[in-house]
């Protein structure tokens, strides 16, 4: 009995230690990121043409002498516009904010347009809704993920599981897309 309750009692440390060393690595990731964004002047800046994506878009990297510190993907399309920054430290992703910005009817549908069309809704920039989504990785492994509402995403459902490799891949493309430019 006196086994059972030693383990749980280094068990419940165990978890103990890790929810606080999470809580640090964010707090340690937040520093970064602020740290980047000061010093953006300071750094190296590449932009090019997002050639991939079926939207306009530009893609605009950061570097310290040769390393990326962060890159800022900008989509621009007829229903919504998306910035993604991706930071970056030794190398490793570390922290991705997403922001999506979407219509409420493609730009494209003006006035105008929808007079002709005997609409009376059209295009109107107050009614654009934000999305911001913040996720936090350690080793290039996704730890934390803080949705549209604010609230963490729970990291036990497919959903969160999914979206690493996405987030992996969307900023390897970014990372290929400026190199290809050097």
């Amino acid at each position: 009995m006196k086994k059972l309750i030693t383990i749980v009692i280094v068990f419940g440390l165990f978890i103990s230690a890790c929810k606080k060393n999470q809580k640090e690595i964010i707090d340690s990731i937040r520093k970064e990121v602020a740290a980047t964004n000061d010093e953006l002047k300071e750094y190296t800046m590449r932009q090019v043409d997002d050639i991939v994506s079926p939207e306009n878009g530009a893609i605009t990297g950061y570097y310290r002498d040769d390393e990326v510190r962060k890159i800022l993907t900008q989509h621009f399309g007829e229903k919504s516009r998306n910035f993604i920054s991706y930071y970056f430290d030794d190398g490793m992703l570390i922290f991705v904010e997403s922001r999506d910005y979407i219509y409420n009817l493609p730009t494209t549908y003006t006035e105008e347009v929808a007079k002709s069309m005997g609409d009376s809704m059209w295009y109107d920039d107050s009614k654009t809704m934000l999305d911001i989504n913040k996720y936090y990785f350690s080793e290039n492994k996704l730890i934390k993920w803080t949705g549209a509402d604010t609230s963490d995403v729970p990291v036990n459902i497919a959903e969160f599981t999914e979206k690493e490799p996405v987030l992996l891949a969307g900023a390897l493309l970014a990372i290929k897309q400026l190199k290809a430019y050097e």
